[in-house]
């Protein structure tokens, strides 16, 4: 990284340790959590008059997905304080020093989501002594027996240098754990959450180990008004190119929807400035459109095509390249498309839109016998141009292959390999085929 971006980031990082304003995914609650009447905190010496399916009934449910940054500051007014009934939550399973005299558990909030209809998902908010809040997923069964929990978020007014936050999906939990010290590290672990209402660990790592420019991509985040916790981290891209000396093409994939094995992504894109930290040139377009769509056909790569596209005067376009994979072993598939995207005043211009590059596919017994298609295209730059921009000659290579056993129950692979030329042309506002 140039030393005076570091210095901006480092500047950055320090004036904001504590960073009390997130963005929220919306909250939608129906009408009888609007209602919702919130339950006086039971201890040991008071006396419950609600069973457990009347404090489910009473408590107010989050939309999926749910983003938890518990802290202090959503405490502030009298108000914002909810009361917990314990005793039929059983909070003392979680906390079994809860009812010993002298433990200083205070109720804070407590909420529902709606993750699977054989058991009840409750959130509880409690401050433990002064300086210490949480917030704990519980899973129960249909009669309020504990399946499972799992901290979820976490906040500290003593030396204000960790926290906890989460995002809530429906069969996932995906949790920051924040640690300020030099720089802010986020270690980044998901849980699934079983039909059966368990709950279990499934990864982990260090985002700033697995993403090649952590300090750069969290003040991209920051300019871009996301929270961590709502992009996919694992699918972020970023790169230098030589047309950019002084910035770097970042991509970051922002979650719209998801479920178990499914997801649904905005598109940003931006050139970030290295000296300054600020974002020059940007892009959006909306999941309804860019097809970042990963369901059975998995959206497995996102990554920035360094080709150099000259395709016109004081015009070199970058890619994007998107890589997919389809789940079936009977029925292979991969498919990768490109974008190309050029400069336009203060944003990106979109040129050349998902244009399939390779496609695979095909249908077998598993065994031997089947039938298989890949298609591998190379763009090359004509001499020829339309409205000043340079054709695109794009060479295809296909490649057809058959399976079969032979008389010793071999299996023979016959490859029948063809070609065929094809013109991208510039209609004035991006490249449409045109078959020569």
């Amino acid at each position: 990284m140039k030393p005076m971006y570091a210095a901006v980031m480092i500047l950055l990082f320090s004036c904001n340790q504590n960073p009390r304003t997130e963005k929220k995914l919306e909250i939608i609650e129906n009408e009888q959590d609007k209602q919702a009447t919130h339950l006086e905190t039971i201890t040991n010496n008071g006396e419950t008059t609600l069973s457990f399916d009347e404090v489910i009934s009473h408590t107010k449910t989050k939309a999926l997905p749910y983003i938890d940054t518990t802290n202090f500051d959503h405490f502030i007014d009298e108000g914002d304080i909810k009361s917990v009934n314990a005793q039929a939550l059983s909070i003392e399973r979680i906390y079994p020093d809860f009812y010993t005299e002298g433990s200083k558990y205070q109720a804070m909030d407590s909420y529902k989501v709606e993750l699977s209809p054989n058991f009840h998902t409750v959130v509880v908010t409690f401050k433990k002594g002064d300086h210490e809040m949480e917030s704990t997923l519980v899973n129960y069964d249909l009669e309020g027996n504990i399946i499972d929990h799992q901290l979820i978020a976490y906040d500290e007014i003593a030396e204000g240098m960790s926290r906890m936050e989460s995002r809530i999906s429906e069969n996932k939990i995906t949790l920051n754990r924040i640690l300020w010290t030099e720089k802010k590290e986020i270690q980044q672990e998901e849980y699934s959450i079983q039909s059966d209402g368990s709950i279990e660990a499934t990864d982990s790592k260090i985002l700033s180990e697995t993403l090649s420019e952590y300090p750069l991509i969290l003040s991209v985040l920051n300019a871009l008004g996301l929270h961590p916790l709502e992009v996919k981290t694992d699918l972020i891209a970023s790169k230098n190119l030589n047309q950019y000396p002084d910035g770097e093409i970042v991509v970051i994939p922002e979650i719209v929807d998801g479920g178990e094995h499914y997801f649904e992504l905005n598109s940003h894109i931006v050139i970030v400035d290295y000296q300054t930290g600020d974002i020059t040139h940007s892009f959006f377009e909306s999941a309804k459109t860019n097809h970042w769509v990963s369901d059975a056909i998995a959206l497995q790569e996102i990554k920035i095509d360094t080709a150099p596209y000259d395709l016109s005067e004081g015009k070199r376009a970058f890619g994007i390249r998107i890589r997919y994979h389809g789940m079936s072993s009977a029925n292979p598939y991969e498919n990768e498309t490109l974008s190309l995207f050029v400069k336009s005043g203060h944003e990106l211009q979109k040129i050349l839109s998902n244009y399939s590059v390779m496609d695979y596919g095909g249908e077998w017994d598993t065994d031997c016998q089947g039938k298989f298609t890949r298609t591998e295209k190379t763009l090359l730059l004509s001499e020829e141009r339309t409205n000043g921009w340079f054709d695109i000659l794009v060479k295809s290579k296909i490649t057809e292959t058959k399976n079969e056993e032979d008389e010793n129950r071999d299996c023979l692979a016959k490859e029948t390999i063809s070609t065929e030329t094809t013109v991208l042309k510039f209609n004035g506002k991006e490249y449409k085929t045109n078959k020569t």
